[in-house]
């Protein structure tokens, strides 16, 4: 899967949640994120690819979600579109296991309160990311192969609709936190 994810730093969510229901986007839900990324430098260096490998501990209504994900490289100069690849777990400490026997070894974790709404097939997430800040995303997933520039116009469409038209962001939370250099 091919995920189109433009995001931008807001000072506030309360604008933007007004708008959101101005457009009719439905809030799904608000869940509470800590993930932790890995890196392997000496096999190949993710800050240098620009890629990601983590485990995601989701709780949503006090159920918790574990996900490990792999991101490719961005796949363009405007946003944060990359191939992505999910895969559900039982055990976050067996499969950090795993991958440490593998040589990744954890890089740093990014915490987060997340809320989100469904708007038309987007999915648009406000993210208040602990030591860095508020970030409104939006995203949403398309088949290998498939042309994402009409999605990439959609979203800053969308974007416009919600009042936000500066402030976008393509570095990484590892990055914006200091981690890697970008």
């Amino acid at each position: 899967m091919i995920e189109v994810e433009v995001k931008a730093h807001v000072e506030s969510f309360e604008n933007v949640e007004s708008k959101l229901k101005e457009i009719g986007a439905v809030k799904r839900n608000t869940e509470h994120q800590l993930d932790t990324y890995f890196n392997n430098p000496s096999y190949r260096d993710f800050e240098q690819t620009d890629e990601a490998l983590r485990i995601r501990n989701t709780t949503i209504d006090s159920e918790n979600h574990l996900i490990l994900t792999y991101k490719g490289a961005k796949m363009d100069e405007v946003s944060k579109t990359r191939k992505e690849i999910e895969v559900n777990i039982e055990d976050s400490k067996q499969m950090s296991s795993i991958l440490e026997n593998l040589g990744f070894m954890p890089a740093a974790d990014v915490e987060k309160e997340r809320t989100e709404y469904l708007y038309k097939d987007f999915i648009i997430s406000l993210d208040n990311v602990f030591n860095v800040g508020k970030f409104v995303e939006i995203e949403k997933g398309m088949k290998e192969g498939e042309d994402f520039k009409n999605t990439l116009d959609e979203i800053f469409k969308i974007y416009k609709k919600i009042g936000i038209e500066n402030g976008f962001e393509r570095k990484s939370y590892l990055e914006l936190m200091g981690v890697y250099k970008g």
